[in-house]
């Protein structure tokens, strides 16, 4: 009858559907190993990034990195192509930093960002200590410049030219301070998360 199919039909089409799954099933594999090429050759990236700014041998980094792919790494935290950093400061950080950061899980990134934001300088708080004439301003010692500072004390702000000139000078003063606390963050970061997993 008409209604019915044939057996080599029913055979037919119970031999299209198997291979609709497989066809799928490929597919779906394709798509597993190609994020997790991408995601190895993400890892690899950030490797190379940290290693431009950090003295942390390649063999330990390596270590890091197997902590990035396990111990920090949820399906929340997944390492990726997209920058997630949560400051405007993040526009003043080395490039390298910021390679780092952005490719960081968020754990990492949030340690970074809480640590950072109690070492950061500020621009207004310096001027507010250069105005304090000489030999008394401190804007230098602010700046983590011990030896500048006793310099700077000691010559009464270079008989105030010195002085005169950090006007001008201390957004740079502060920017680059704020930069070199950015490196040290992350190496002491890296170093830090390195320990816990060799314990």
């Amino acid at each position: 009858m008409r209604g019915r199919h044939s057996p080599k039909q029913q055979m037919s089409d119970n031999q299209e559907e198997i291979l609709d799954k497989i066809r799928e099933r490929v597919l779906e594999r394709e798509r597993e190993l190609r994020l997790k090429e991408d995601k190895e050759a993400t890892i690899q990236a950030t490797l190379q990034a940290l290693e431009e700014i950090t003295e942390v041998p390649r063999e330990e980094m390596e270590r890091i990195a197997d902590e990035i792919r396990t111990a920090h790494e949820t399906p929340e935290d997944t390492i990726t192509d997209t920058p997630t950093l949560i400051d405007r400061e993040s526009e003043n950080l080395p490039a390298t930093v910021r390679e780092a950061l952005s490719k960081l899980p968020v754990v990492l990134k949030d340690e970074f960002w809480e640590e950072y934001q109690i070492q950061t300088r500020s621009v207004a708080i310096s001027y507010l200590l250069w105005l304090i004439p000489p030999p008394l301003s401190c804007h230098h010692l602010y700046s983590r410049h011990l030896i500048k500072q006793i310099l700077f004390t000691v010559t009464c702000g270079g008989l105030f030219l010195w002085w005169f000139v950090d006007f001008f000078r201390i957004p740079e003063i502060v920017e680059a301070e704020n930069r070199n606390s950015a490196r040290k963050i992350l190496r002491k970061l890296l170093r830090h998360s390195l320990n816990r997993k060799k314990r």
